[in-house]
């Protein structure tokens, strides 16, 4: 584990992260005493239902991937989030439990900053508050787009969407997953998972390996998607784009 150090312009170090790159001098000042960086690794739990949310978190290469667990222990995921946005926010502005489970769907590196900490400070920054919402606003018009994708459109639309919004927040065309972890984000079972890649591997679209997914012909994949791709992005780049979006 490492502090979001500063380099030796005396400028706090760069990340891929929209909502660090898009805060105020004033606000990168105030909270970078009390932000760590660390590697999460593949499947690590940072919240449990229930449970307190005593960090906040800002994934710049790793994946996170927010699930409802029902009460026999079927999970399906509600949301995904990468360096575009943050989870665990509202809970720290409300200073409440989280009602998912939240884990590390693709490892990588996450900044954290305790909630009591990001509490405070929108309290006193206006613009900081307003930052978090708007992101906040862009998970749940995502979740919402997963709800109605989930209801209307077939699984392998529904894989090539997730497979290509893995892939942008990866920056890489491979995706280190395996067919479990997938089956969980679907919400279907392994050997179903495992049929829809064979076809799109069939089709040329994919290359498998081992825990590894490449994407081998974006466009095509783009075309096989559903449109909830599009929209998405579409909505990701009307809540927190423009004067927020950093720049690059």
């Amino acid at each position: 584990m490492a502090e979001w150090k500063r380099d030796a312009t005396d400028e706090l170090a760069p990340t891929r992260n929209y909502v660090l790159s898009a805060l105020s001098r004033a606000d990168r000042d105030a909270l970078a005493a009390s932000a760590q960086e660390l590697a999460l690794a593949s499947g690590e739990v940072l919240y449990e239902p229930d449970y307190p949310v005593d960090w906040v978190y800002f994934p710049n290469t790793a994946v996170l991937s927010v699930v409802t667990v029902t009460t026999d222990g079927s999970t399906v995921e509600s949301d995904t989030v990468g360096y575009e946005s943050v989870v665990g926010v509202l809970n720290a502005l409300g200073d409440c439990a989280a009602v998912n489970r939240t884990f590390a769907q693709i490892p990588g590196s996450v900044v954290r900053i305790a909630s009591s900490r990001l509490r405070r400070q929108a309290d006193d920054s206006p613009a900081f508050r307003r930052l978090l919402i708007r992101h906040a606003q862009a998970n749940l018009a995502q979740a919402h787009q997963s709800v109605a994708c989930n209801a209307l459109h077939d699984l392998n639309q529904r894989l090539c969407r997730w497979l290509l919004m893995s892939r942008d927040r990866t920056a890489t065309d491979g995706v280190h997953l395996t067919q479990a972890y997938l089956a969980t984000m679907l919400g279907v079972q392994r050997t179903t998972v495992t049929e829809a890649l064979g076809e799109l591997r069939d089709l040329g679209l994919i290359r498998q390996g081992r825990g590894r997914i490449d994407i081998v012909d974006r466009r095509r994949m783009l075309a096989a998607a559903c449109e909830c791709y599009g929209t998405v992005r579409a909505n990701l780049e009307q809540l927190v784009g423009g004067e927020d979006r950093p720049a690059g």
